[in-house]
């Protein structure tokens, strides 16, 4: 007995050390891949700078005269996407881990709130347990705009949307997540304090289990972690891909102009509602929206897309109507989506 359970120990022992080499060995395997891909996205920059190259005259790059056009369009939907957001991913981690130091912390408005929430990298079913474990810590209103914040804008997002979509849709992104956080957590606190939420404390467990892969770390390594994110990225990231590719070959531009498509009132309203039930976690919906926007889609309808598919999906829906009760969650997702709306109007306007 005493030989057996020692060679069991000593298997175990064995596993173990195992188990410690190869997570090292595939660190130090990403690591290696991360700094190539940073050497990569550094030199491409100081080439797009230094010969004044965009997306609108990329005919200018060397790789599109060199390269056949299927090759060419692989390299930029594909491969240089890739690049871009496995780097991205890496410093959304870093932010993401500095963000664990302020939990010690809450708001105290639904200000502070939402720039506190914008830290938090967790998803919309992630964030909703909050409102139970904050109960009676803080002002409803400000708890509402910490819930709402966190998904919008967490650091995978922030820096997902700056490096992928650009300097104009991320700014515009985090004052149009602003607007919504603080307009509809304004509405709810007046319902609240005039009655409608009077039965609003309620008490929910953990995130569901439809959503444990993206609210979970993968462990302590950042490199391991930074890989656990971007492989979960990386399905939207092909589709993306194969749709950048479909568009460029159908010369889509003028269909996705159209009023039906994205511009008017009808066609926000239906990417609206179509941002509900599809539901984005870590930045994935501007992988999405990728292909669209190089093709002309207004910045409009492309920020009310992303708003309304990572605010609220209906897993998180199911959750409030317990904790906040039904007319609580009628209000927030009817704010939710008349907000965008509006927003999307306006920013298609003034564009």
């Amino acid at each position: 007995m005493w030989r057996l359970a020692a060679s069991e120990v000593a298997l175990r022992a064995r596993a173990v050390r195992i188990t410690a080499r190869t997570r090292r060995q595939k660190s130090r395997l990403i690591r290696a891949g991360l700094i190539a891909c940073i050497s990569l996205w550094a030199a491409d920059i100081a080439y797009r700078i230094a010969n004044n190259i965009s997306y609108v005259d990329r005919h200018k790059c060397i790789l599109f005269r060199v390269l056949p056009r299927p090759g060419f369009l692989i390299y930029e939907y594909f491969l240089e996407t890739m690049l871009i957001v496995f780097v991205g991913t890496f410093i959304a981690v870093l932010l993401a881990r500095q963000s664990g130091r302020l939990r010690g912390f809450l708001p105290r408005n639904p200000v502070t709130a939402f720039f506190y929430g914008s830290l938090i990298p967790v998803c919309s079913c992630a964030a909703i347990p909050l409102l139970s474990s904050m109960h009676g810590k803080m002002r409803f209103t400000t708890t509402m705009s910490l819930i709402l914040a966190a998904p919008l804008l967490s650091p995978y997002i922030i820096v997902l949307s700056f490096s992928v979509l650009g300097l104009k849709y991320g700014l515009v992104r985090i004052i149009s997540s602003l607007v919504l956080v603080l307009a509809t957590a304004s509405i709810l606190g007046a319902a609240e304090r005039s009655g409608a939420g009077k039965d609003a404390a309620g008490s929910i467990g953990g995130c569901p289990g439809a959503c444990q892969g993206p609210c979970q770390s993968a462990g302590s390594d950042i490199y391991l972690e930074t890989f656990s994110v971007f492989r979960r990225l990386l399905p939207f990231l092909l589709v993306a891909g194969m749709a950048g590719v479909l568009l460029e070959y159908a010369e889509m531009r003028d269909f996705v102009l159209h009023r039906v498509m994205g511009r008017g009132p009808e066609g926000v309203i239906l990417w609206i509602l179509a941002g509900v039930p599809l539901y984005f976690c870590n930045g994935a919906e501007i992988l999405f929206l990728r292909p669209l926007m190089n093709h002309g889609f207004p910045l409009g309808t492309g920020i009310a897309f992303s708003l309304t598919s990572t605010a609220i999906c209906t897993t998180s829906i199911a959750m409030l109507v317990r904790m906040i009760k039904i007319r609580l969650t009628a209000l927030l997702v009817g704010s939710v989506v008349g907000i965008s709306l509006g927003l999307a109007l306006i920013l298609n306007h003034l564009g």
